[in-house]
C-alpha cells in the first residue's frame, strides 16, 4: 500500500448523515480544525437522505411541551427505559430526554422546518409513536433534496460554513489507525483508487448501520456497517446488536388509493381496519397461528402502538405469520404476503383510539370506490438499537476514538422510541463533537504507523473466488432466512457456520481490478464482520426481548437474560462479557471499560 496524500487535521469525522454533521459542526464550533470524509456527497450519502413520498417524513421525540401538560423529560425518560425492557445505558437515555428539546429549538432557529399544528394550539404538530406514552414526536416536513429529514442537514452544513471544517467527498475511510490504545487518524480510497492517510487528535465515526446486511432496507447501499467493523477491529467493544429493527413494507400495490392509505397511515394504523393476511393459495395466514386467547383484531390493535417488529405484545403474531409464510414457500407472486382489505365493512369502521385508527371518511374516500384492494407486503430492515460502546460524550475505550449516531449502543435497547434516532444523532453529535475538540487540542505527539492495516489489505489475494456481489446476495438470503423476525438455534447455528467461511475463506479470495474495486471486498468485510456478531448474539441470547424474538425461546427471561452482551477482540480472539447496563442515570461508575 503506497500512500498518495497525506491529509493532517485536529478532529476527523467519517459520515455524512445527521451524526455526523452534527458532531463536525460541534466540533469546528469548539476551535478545532475538523475534516468531514464522506463516501458520498453531504446531503446524498447515508440513511438520512433516504427519500419519503408525500409530505411528510420522519419525526423528533422532545418533550418542549408541545405532547401535553403530562409530558416532561421524565417521563420522555422513562419511556426510553420501559422501551429498553433492560438493555439502555440509563445515563445515556436520561441525558437524550433532557437535551433533545434544546437541540430542536437551536435547529429551528438555523431554519430546521417542522410540521405546524393544524388547529394551531402548539408550536408544532406532535403525535403518538412507538412505544411512547405521549404525543411528543414532532413530525418534518419531507422534501426531494432532503429525503424523509427535510431540510435538516441543510440547515447544519449551512452553518459549517462559518467555522473552520473541511469536507472531502467520495472518499472510503478502509480502517482506523491505532497504536497502543491511541486513535490517531484513518487511511481511505478516493474515487481515483488512491489511499489517503489522514493525522488527527482524534476520530469521530458516525457511518451509520449495518441494514444492507438484509435483503430491503431504509438505507442506501454505502451504509455496510463500517463504523461498527473499524471500531472493533480497533478494541472497541459493540453490544445489543442482536437489537435490528424490522419494518412491514409494501413492495406491490395495483392501487394507487391503496397506496396512499397504507402511506398515510404513520405507524402502521391501517392495521385497525382488520384486513386479512392470505398466503398465495388463499390461505388466512394470521388466523392459522394466533394463540387460543388472542384474535386478529387484538392482535392488529397492538400493532399500532408500533411500527418495527416487537415480541413484547401479540402483534408479533402478523410480522411471524408473514416469515413464516414467505420461508415455507407459499408467499405471493411477487414474493411477500398479501395483505387484503376486500372483505373490510366500510359502513361500520369503529375507531378504538383516535391516534390509532384511519378515519371512516378517509377509509371510504381511499378504499370506497377502487376495485384493487390488496398490497403485497415483506419486512425490511430499518436500524439497529446496538453498536459502538460509549458514554456520555460519545467516547469509547480507545483514546481519541468516538462515535455518533446510529453506530452507538447505550441510548436505545431492545426496542426503540419512534423519532428517537434522528434525537439522539444530534444531542450526542453536540456532546461528542465537544469532546473530541477538547481532547484533540490536548494531545502532543501523534503515532501515526498503520502496519496493521497494511497486513489486513495483503489478506486480499484478488483470486479467482466469488464476487463480493455473489456474496452479499448469499449474506442476505441467510438473513431472510435467519434473522428477520423469527430466529431459532438451528438456523443461527448454519448462519454462523457459513459467515465464517465467507469471511475465512471466500470474501479474501475475491477478485477485484484496482483499489476502487478492492473497497467493495473491504465493505462486504465489514458486513460480515457485523453479521457474524449480530448472528453470535441472537444465538446466546436464549429468551424473546424486543426486536430479538426466538421461536424455540418465545418468553422474555429476565433470571437469565437481563443483562447485555458485550464483544471484543483481545490479541485477535473473539471474547464477550454478560452484563448490566447502568438503571440508574445517577450511577457515576461507568459500566465498561471506557475512560472517564
Amino acid at each position: 500500500m503506497k500512500i498518495d496524500h497525506y491529509i493532517n487535521t485536529d478532529v476527523l469525522v467519517i459520515g455524512g448523515g445527521i451524526a455526523a454533521t452534527r458532531a463536525a459542526l460541534s466540533s469546528a464550533e469548539n476551535g478545532a480544525k475538523t475534516t468531514m470524509v464522506i463516501k458520498k456527497e453531504l446531503g446524498k450519502s447515508g440513511s438520512t437522505n433516504w427519500p419519503r413520498k408525500g409530505m411528510y417524513g420522519s419525526a423528533w421525540q422532545a418533550a418542549d411541551g408541545c405532547g401535553g401538560d403530562s409530558d416532561s423529560p421524565e417521563v420522555h425518560y422513562k419511556d426510553i427505559m420501559n422501551s429498553s425492557l433492560g438493555m439502555a445505558d440509563a445515563k445515556l437515555a436520561k441525558i437524550l430526554s433532557e437535551e433533545s428539546p434544546e437541540r430542536l429549538r437551536e435547529l429551528e432557529n438555523w431554519g430546521f422546518k417542522l410540521v405546524k399544528d393544524p388547529e394551531n394550539k402548539k408550536p408544532h404538530y406532535s403525535g403518538y409513536s412507538c412505544f411512547a406514552s405521549q404525543p411528543r414526536a414532532h413530525g418534518m416536513l419531507a422534501n426531494a433534496k432532503g429525503g424523509h429529514t427535510g431540510n435538516l442537514i441543510e440547515v447544519m452544513s449551512n452553518k459549517l460554513t462559518n467555522y473552520d471544517c473541511e469536507i472531502h467527498e467520495n472518499i472510503t475511510i478502509i480502517d482506523l489507525i491505532v497504536n497502543d490504545n491511541q486513535c490517531s487518524g484513518a487511511i481511505g480510497i478516493n474515487k481515483d483508487g488512491d489511499f489517503i492517510k489522514y493525522r488527527c487528535g482524534s476520530v469521530i465515526i458516525g457511518t451509520g448501520g449495518a441494514a444492507q446486511i438484509f435483503p430491503l432496507s431504509s438505507t442506501p447501499g454505502d451504509i455496510t456497517g463500517d463504523g461498527y467493523a473499524m471500531a472493533f477491529r480497533a478494541g472497541a467493544s459493540l453490544t445489543n446488536l442482536e437489537f435490528m429493527q424490522y419494518m412491514v413494507k409494501t413492495i406491490y400495490s395495483g392501487s394507487k388509493n391503496l397506496q396512499t392509505l397504507v402511506d398515510s397511515q404513520v405507524g402502521g394504523t391501517f392495521w385497525t381496519l382488520n384486513p386479512k393476511l392470505i398466503d398465495i393459495n388463499g390461505k388466512n395466514i394470521l388466523e392459522e397461528i394466533l394463540p387460543e386467547n388472542i384474535n386478529e383484531s387484538e392482535s392488529f390493535e397492538m400493532r399500532t402502538n408500533h411500527y418495527p417488529f416487537s415480541s413484547r405484545d401479540s402483534s408479533k403474531w402478523i410480522d411471524i405469520s408473514i416469515q413464516r409464510c414467505i420461508r415455507s414457500g407459499n408467499a405471493s407472486k411477487k414474493g411477500g404476503v398479501i395483505v387484503d382489505f376486500s372483505e373490510i365493512d366500510l359502513k361500520n369502521i369503529k375507531q378504538s383510539k383516535p391516534q390509532h385508527s384511519p378515519t371512516k371518511s378517509v377509509a371510504t374516500t381511499l378504499l370506497g370506490n377502487d376495485e384493487n384492494k390488496q398490497i403485497d407486503v415483506t419486512h425490511s430492515a430499518h436500524a439497529v438499537n446496538g453498536g459502538i460502546v460509549v458514554d456520555e460524550w460519545g467516547a469509547t475505550e480507545i483514546d481519541g476514538l468516538f462515535a455518533v449516531g446510529e453506530t452507538i449502543a447505550g441510548p436505545h435497547g431492545a426496542d426503540r422510541l419512534g423519532g428517537g434516532m434522528i434525537s439522539q444523532s444530534c444531542v450526542y453529535g453536540k456532546r461528542t463533537g465537544e469532546k473530541a475538540a477538547s481532547y484533540s487540542s490536548e494531545i502532543n505527539s501523534i503515532n501515526d504507523h498503520h502496519e496493521e492495516i497494511q497486513i489486513r489489505l495483503e489478506k486480499f489475494k484478488n483470486s479467482n473466488g466469488p464476487s463480493y456481489n455473489t456474496i452479499r446476495k448469499e449474506l442476505k438470503t441467510l438473513a431472510k432466512d435467519n434473522l428477520i423476525v423469527e430466529r431459532n438455534g438451528k438456523g443461527l447455528d448454519f448462519m454462523d457456520k457459513r459467515i465464517n467461511e465467507l469471511i475465512n475463506e471466500e470474501i479474501i479470495n475475491s477478485p477485484f481490478s484496482r483499489n476502487i474495486s478492492l473497497i467493495k471486498n473491504l465493505e462486504t468485510e465489514n458486513l460480515l464482520t457485523v453479521a457474524k456478531l449480530m448472528v453470535k448474539s441472537a444465538k446466546m441470547r436464549k429468551e424473546s426481548r424486543g426486536s430479538h424474538c426466538r421461536s424455540d425461546y418465545q418468553n422474555i427471561d429476565n433470571k437469565s437474560w437481563n443483562k447485555s452482551i458485550f464483544w471484543n477482540l483481545e490479541n485477535g480472539k473473539l471474547k464477550y462479557e454478560l452484563k448490566q447496563y447502568r438503571q440508574d442515570p445517577n450511577n457515576v461508575k461507568q459500566l465498561s471499560k471506557i475512560k472517564t
